[in-house]
């Protein structure tokens, strides 16, 4: 039972009815953009295949790199042959057919891949500027921002065209962003997910000594994409944040026992949760997101005289650690799931919600879960049609984001900026205007101590750099 149960008016979120899913639609179709991702694909193939509620479903992989979508095509038609699933299986280079008629589209990609994002993260490094993560906010955010915007409202736009009806369910960074210029530009029901809320929910289990937090806690949740709290928790009728208060983390709490072949990659397992608990004692409410997000939304943790965020046990993940450890740690997944080994593939699904979240939209059972969506009244006293993070219900066909009323003062100061800096970075994006980009830049807090001449030579390197994946600012 997590959430509670007031939500917003339906309108919003479930469109009229001539974009139902037709009610003869028993095997819906899934298409999946970014069917390469050796991070994802796996993962989430494996979650839809073991759901009772999705057999028979098909499920199209499309990616502009053909190779590696066939790979992962290979990968999925072994762990459905493992898991005894009744999944159509097809691979599709044309998008307009890999789009037509589905019924849920989901959005996995990064534009320009790791090359591209090497440029977010060393560039900024010249100014003093260090993220760990660097794709959501920040200068490494702002720039992803500007060459992701274009290509997904692209793809928004031929699903449009080819799968009007269909729902656009984007697991894409930057989060707010990407959802924000799709519901801008385009009739599409886009809806954002993360697991960050679920992967502090499963931390909480083992913390606090209990299971199944979605039947034995309920929650409200508030914020934007990476930067959102825990405004109330119920945990079996006891207060979970009073719970939390008198949990002990000297030492902190980066040693799980949980398997790691439940993680989708290896960030949780790079994060003391320091700076959370920190946070938490400081503002009374608990952000859920790791550290490694939590820090870039501030200007001082990130400092050179915290050592970039080293004195509070916060990891710099380098371009080279994402080509190498992690890509390692994929593959390693990949080769166990698919050895000869008949029971290799774990069936007890991952805590990522995109299997629960299609099995509701066509037609299986509720289910509750975290979504970044425009801001109806889900958050009184955030801008409205900011991209916000809430709890919300899923049924057939329709989600109702729960309202979570206003959050605390403290919480909206640092908060609304965010929100009106994606607004402007969204805006710049979709427009390719330099003036809107360095405004951007601008008012970020990680930009709080630069030199502003440093601030306007960091953008323009970034223009310069990404150049073939940003033509809107180059004519």
């Amino acid at each position: 039972m997590i959430g509670q149960l007031e939500s917003i008016g339906e309108a919003e979120f479930a469109g009229p009815k001539d974009k139902c899913i037709p009610s003869h639609r028993t095997h819906p179709k899934i298409t999946f953009i970014g069917g390469g991702s050796y991070q994802w694909v796996p993962v989430l193939f494996r979650d839809i295949a073991v759901n009772e509620h999705l057999q028979n479903a098909t499920f199209v992989l499309h990616d502009i790199d053909r190779e590696r979508n066939s790979t992962m095509a290979e990968v999925c038609e072994t762990i459905s042959r493992k898991v005894n699933a009744q999944i159509g299986l097809d691979t599709e280079a044309s998008l307009e057919l890999a789009l037509a008629d589905a019924d849920i589209v989901v959005l996995c990609i990064s534009t320009g891949g790791l090359d591209a994002m090497e440029h977010d993260i060393e560039i900024p490094k010249k100014y003093g500027i260090y993220q760990p993560v660097g794709d959501s906010t920040g200068p490494g955010g702002i720039s992803r921002t500007l060459r992701n915007v274009p290509v997904v409202v692209d793809i928004a736009k031929a699903m449009e065209r080819h799968c009007p009806k269909a729902w656009l369910l984007n697991l894409s960074n930057p989060m707010s962003q990407i959802v924000q210029a799709i519901s801008r530009t385009t009739s599409i029901r886009v809806v954002g997910l993360c697991h960050e809320y679920m992967g502090f929910m499963g931390k909480l289990e083992e913390w606090l000594g209990f299971e199944n937090f979605q039947e034995n806690c309920s929650a409200t949740i508030a914020g934007i994409n990476h930067f959102a709290w825990i405004t109330q928790l119920d945990i079996m009728g006891d207060d979970g944040l009073a719970l939390l208060k008198r949990f002990d983390v000297k030492g902190g709490v980066r040693n799980l026992s949980k398997s790691e072949s439940k993680l989708v990659n290896l960030s949780a397992k790079r994060s003391p949760e320091s700076v959370k608990f920190q946070l938490f004692k400081d503002y009374g409410v608990m952000p859920y997101p790791g550290d490694r997000h939590l820090v870039e939304f501030f200007p001082f943790f990130l400092s050179e005289k915290t050592h970039y965020g080293a004195d509070f046990g916060v990891d710099l993940t380098s371009i080279e650690d994402r080509k190498t450890l992690w890509m390692d740690y994929f593959n390693d997944r990949i080769e166990t799931w698919t050895n000869d080994d008949p029971e290799s593939v774990p069936t007890k699904p991952s805590e990522e919600s995109l299997a629960p979240i299609i099995a509701a939209l066509t037609g299986g059972p509720s289910t509750v879960q975290p979504v970044a969506v425009p801001n109806r009244g889900q958050i009184a006293n955030l801008p409205m049609g900011a991209v916000v993070e809430t709890l919300g219900t899923f049924q057939r066909n329709l989600l109702a984001p729960h309202v979570s009323g206003p959050i605390p003062d403290a919480i909206l100061s640092l908060t609304h900026k965010h929100c009106v800096n994606q607004n402007l970075t969204v805006e710049a994006a979709l427009t390719g205007c330099r003036e809107l980009a360095l405004q951007a830049m601008l008012a970020d807090p990680l930009n709080n101590s630069n030199d502003y001449r440093n601030i306007a030579s960091m953008l323009d390197e970034l223009l310069a750099a990404g150049r073939e994946l940003l033509p809107q600012f180059h004519g």
